[in-house]
């Protein structure tokens, strides 16, 4: 009977934290571009490099990718809006989603490359700490 208590508690904590996540990304400012678009600026801090930049170090660099954990709040974003629509969908599943991808730049600043969407995800589930495939420069 215990064991099936600790199971209620942990969908009714599983639930909660579903519903922390949506009102997280619901209470975003309104972006740009798409119907569902949220601002994530406030959030992260903006990637002095372009997202080009970003796209073609971590392409020419891809081989030598390492799997490390990141601090959340350590990653800079190369794109001010995110589709909420999209990120909600994936709060249930982000654990079977592909790991974000980051370069680090000689200067210490890691930016994201492909993975704006886990990375809110990640952060509205109040994630501190996750795994990524970091390209170091």
């Amino acid at each position: 009977m215990k064991h099936l208590h600790t199971f209620e508690s942990f969908l009714n904590e599983s639930v909660k934290n579903v519903e922390l996540a949506h009102a997280k990304i619901e209470d975003l400012p309104k972006g740009k571009i798409f119907d569902d678009a949220k601002n994530i600026e406030k959030i992260f801090k903006k990637s002095k490099h372009s997202w080009n930049d970003v796209i073609v170090a971590y392409e020419k660099h891809e081989d030598e990718h390492h799997i490390v954990n990141v601090n959340v709040s350590d990653i800079h974003i190369t794109q001010p809006n995110i589709q909420s629509d999209k990120v909600k969908a994936m709060i249930p599943n982000i654990n079977k989603t592909p790991l974000i991808n980051v370069v680090q730049f000689s200067n210490g600043e890691k930016a994201i490359y492909d993975g704006h969407h886990r990375l809110i995800t990640y952060w509205a589930l109040g994630e501190k700490s996750i795994k990524v495939n970091l390209v170091k420069l």
